[in-house]
């Protein structure tokens, strides 16, 4: 079973953040997630990148004054992801926005609806939620600015763009467009925003 949760990424700089600390969220220390110039990792259970009811992510920025990303994360296989910052405010846009379409789409298969109907309303939950890869590579380019750090836009939109292949066909695919899990997407994003990996000992 894989991994089901919202990663946040903050610039806490070791501090607790009540935003954080209210919902018991545990501090992530594997290698991808362990981060310098003040950012850690964050792993909670909940969603709160769709059905934030209490703000607990604009709560981060307003306490640790500094940008936040978070992606809620289904099964490892697909994430909704959301940018916020003081200045620029918030986007949002998919992880493998195809994978999430097709789960979606053979749900409301299994459930009885026919496949085109499906697909149609797999469609326009995609379409309904965040922004296309170029238009958020664009704002996360500004969301690594505020953070203080200039970054292309590039290789963030071939991040958001990559799609999980079935099976052996991932290895015929570029590097930039492979992986595993839709955490490895977060990750990849996280470096590409300009956040520093801290090197194991």
């Amino acid at each position: 079973m894989g991994y089901w949760g919202t990663l946040i990424a903050v610039q806490s700089n070791g501090r607790n953040l009540a935003a954080l600390t209210d919902r018991s969220a545990e501090l992530r220390v594997d290698g991808s997630a362990r981060r310098g110039d003040g950012w850690q990792v964050y792993s909670l259970p909940d969603n709160l990148v769709v059905g934030d009811t209490d703000g607990a992510l604009p709560r981060l920025v307003k306490e640790s004054d500094a940008p936040v990303v978070a992606a809620y994360v289904a099964d490892s296989d697909y994430g909704q992801l959301a940018g916020l910052s003081p200045v620029h405010g918030q986007w949002e846009t998919w992880l493998d926005a195809n994978t999430a379409r097709r789960f979606e789409r053979d749900y409301l298969v299994m459930k009885g609806m026919s496949k085109a109907d499906a697909d149609r309303q797999a469609q326009q939950m995609i379409a309904g939620f965040g922004l296309p890869p170029a238009e958020a590579a664009k704002r996360a380019t500004q969301w690594a600015r505020e953070a203080g750090y200039a970054v292309p836009a590039g290789p963030i939109r071939q991040v958001l763009a990559s799609r999980r292949p079935p099976g052996a066909s991932a290895l015929l695919r570029l590097p930039w467009k492979r992986y595993v899990f839709a955490e490895e997407m977060f990750f990849a994003l996280l470096d590409n925003l300009g956040l520093p990996r801290v090197v194991n000992d």
